[in-house]
This record gives C-alpha cells, structure tokens and sequence, in this order.
C-alpha cells in the first residue's frame, strides 16, 4: 500500500504552510503594534497638561589636578585618602542626582571566598581591570 504524491501538491502544501506561518507572523506584529499605541495614548492621556518646564541645573564644574605618583607603600594615610575618595565619589553622586547621600562606614572585605565558587568568578570578572 505506497502511497505516490504529486509534485505539485508537494509544492502546493509547502507554499500554504509558509503562507499561513508568514500571514500570522504580519498579524502578531500588526497586533503588537496597536496595542503599543493604545498604551502611548494611555500615558499620554494620564500625563498633567499644565507641566512647566523646569530648567535643569548645570552640573558642577571641578579642577582635575594631575595625579600625583602612584606609590607601593600602603600606610594609614592611604586609608583616609581612600575613604576621601570615596566620600567625594559619594557627594558628586548626591549632587547630580539632587539626593542626599552619606556614607556610613568604610571596612575592609576578606579575600575569603564567598557563596560558591560560580559567584566568586563573577565577582572577580566584575573587578577585574580592562
């Protein structure tokens, strides 16, 4: 019991999938689409009309010195140079952002691994310099 086809309705069936997949593919975007207005129109509609501009405040200017050497002996001093810097990363973040932040503490975290051994490599692929 062999069962012979046709050529063409081999290509006939063939051309009808790929039709019908495309014609939902057109349909989905097309779909899509519209419910991406409908919600831009919703928030639009949601926004307050009498909004007045408040002109941004520029961002602070600072001098940038030269850095000075970079010396290997780690002492106290460096500490505090080390917490400075941070602190002043910390007050230019506050500044731009228009938020008051501060900094609380300032300690040192151990070269022990932490959690797994998959999270300690993601860790040091984060720190790691370019």
């Amino acid at each position: 019991m062999e069962m012979q086809m046709e050529l063409s309705y081999v290509f006939a069936v063939v051309i009808t999938g790929l039709v019908v997949v495309f014609l939902g593919l057109i349909l989905l975007i097309a779909f899509i689409s519209l419910i991406g207005m409908f919600f831009k129109k919703m928030a639009q509609k949601n926004k307050p009309a009498a909004k007045t501009a408040v002109p941004a405040k520029p961002a602070p200017t600072v001098k940038i010195q030269p850095a000075a050497p970079v010396q290997p002996d780690v002492s106290s001093e460096d500490d505090d140079e080390i917490i400075a810097v941070i602190s002043a990363a910390v007050a230019m973040m506050s500044a731009s952002d228009g938020k008051n932040y501060r900094v609380k503490s300032v300690r040192a975290v151990s070269d022990a691994p932490v959690g797994n051994a998959w999270a300690s490599a993601a860790r040091a692929e984060a720190v790691r310099p370019f």
